[in-house]
């Protein structure tokens, strides 16, 4: 088995080269959790060439669009699912409620 680089690892999330974080360990649930600079990069991108309402008729609204289908495929490979397989909500809460509320009758 391949060792992991966690030095590699650390790299990658830029908030962990900030003084004032050093010397700490982070356990936080995800919605507290720091973000790799991968993500934020694409989420950068999105703020400012592409929050509009997707699927439109302008380019910002298509690429935008394009991208969110993206995320969905590439996210479905990755779990090896089809991409009708996942569902993407506002929270792991309302997630489970919504599902919780689907097996309700069941």
């Amino acid at each position: 088995m391949t060792e992991l680089d966690i030095d590699f690892v650390r790299a990658q999330f830029p908030a962990f080269s900030q003084p004032s974080l050093q010397g700490h360990a982070f356990f936080e649930n995800a919605g507290g959790s720091f973000t790799c600079g991968q993500v934020i990069g694409r989420m950068h991108r999105f703020y400012i060439e592409r929050k509009v309402q997707p699927y439109g008729f302008f380019k910002a609204s298509q690429d935008g669009g394009d991208e969110m289908d993206e995320a969905r495929t590439r996210l479905a490979a990755l779990m090896n699912v089809e991409t009708d397989e996942l569902s993407f909500g506002p929270s792991t809460s309302q997630n489970t409620y919504i599902l919780a509320q689907a097996f309700a009758d069941v």
